[in-house]
């Protein structure tokens, strides 16, 4: 029998009905494919064992690369933040694999955004944060800001730059204070107009589908006007998504609010001219991915979805909100501190 490599989290789950924040040490128990990984989890203040060893993969696999400082992860339909490793197995670990770095894409290679994505989900890569400015020039593509976090970050996202010749449109380096400074400002280049909003959901995210959705934005000739990551609340994604309440049965409309609260998903401000909101709903196809991939299969959601609560993308629905979205996303939940 192989035994397990154990590495051992301090983290932090907010508790909505006492509104209350506390702390817990997650054990991870990684074992080698095809062995599920297992978990455990002990509650510090209350001295006691709040979840049992086992397997949790209700809201997807639990992985070791996704339990960076900062980092987020859904168990039992509970986001815990890790705030610290616990043990210097753990924290050797992560001094090698976890390397957070701060690439700021120059408005003169924006196009490039969605290739740098693909290459660093390629690099195994992790996106931790994301958001973009204006440029200093009126009428250019915006600047962005990402954080990216894995083993050797800094040199797989040099390597792409140097292959792509970019070296003098983005820089690459460790993340510092500014780094925080940046992800802190509530400077967007959002217009909230003549838009609609596409939301890269978390499980797309966490699979590299980022540069892909992307891509296809580009390529049917959308303009991307603002980018940025969130790891949303569940009482934030209720908010979003309590039009749907009615809407779908209750068992998916709660996974739903599970999935969109588990991890980064990526909001994106789509603008074009005419009825912009349709013509981004056509592009993502039909919310059912069966569906999608008999009658749509050239649409974001038959190539990249996996089923209706895990079926790649959001988009908006009604022409009149766009601009709500927009506005909820890109003004409202950063003033929140979101």
């Amino acid at each position: 029998m192989v035994d397990a490599d154990k590495y051992n989290f301090l983290c932090e789950h907010y508790e909505e009905h006492s509104q209350m924040t506390k702390e817990f040490l997650l054990t991870v128990y990684v074992k080698p494919p095809p062995s599920p990984t297992e978990l455990s989890i002990y509650d510090i203040k209350g001295n006691r064992v709040f979840l049992k060893k086992g397997v949790y993969d209700q809201d997807g696999p639990i992985r070791l690369e996704d339990l960076y400082a900062g980092g987020m992860v859904m168990i039992c339909a509970r986001k815990f933040k890790v705030i610290g490793h616990a043990d210097a197995a753990t924290r050797g670990h992560f001094s090698t694999n976890g390397e957070q770095i701060h690439v700021t894409v120059g408005s003169a290679a924006f196009s490039s955004v969605s290739h740098l994505l693909s290459a660093a989900a390629a690099g195994a890569l992790n996106v931790k944060r994301l958001k973009t400015v204006p440029d200093a020039l009126p009428d250019r593509p915006p600047v962005v800001h990402l954080e990216l976090v894995g083993a050797s970050a800094q040199g797989v996202v040099e390597s792409f730059v140097q292959s792509a010749g970019l070296a003098d449109r983005i820089t690459v380096s460790p993340s510092t204070a500014a780094t925080e400074r940046v992800f802190e400002s509530l400077e967007t280049s959002a217009k909230h107009d003549s838009c609609s909003v596409c939301i890269i959901r978390p499980h797309a995210v966490r699979e590299g589908r980022a540069g892909a959705v992307l891509e296809r934005l580009v390529d049917e000739n959308f303009e991307i006007s603002a980018l940025q990551g969130f790891s949303l609340t569940r009482p934030q994604a209720e908010n979003f998504y309590e039009v749907y309440k009615t809407v779908v049965p209750s068992a998916q409309y709660s996974a739903m609010i599970s999935e969109l609260a588990s991890g980064v998903c990526i909001v994106i401000e789509v603008r074009g001219p005419g009825n912009v909101v349709n013509a981004l709903r056509e592009l993502c196809g039909p919310y059912d991915v069966e569906i999608a991939k008999h009658i749509r299969p050239g649409t974001i959601r038959a190539q990249l979805g996996r089923d209706n609560v895990h079926n790649a993308v959001h988009c908006t629905d009604l022409p009149e909100d766009g601009i709500l979205e927009s506005q909820y996303f890109f003004s409202i939940l950063p003033a929140a501190g979101a």
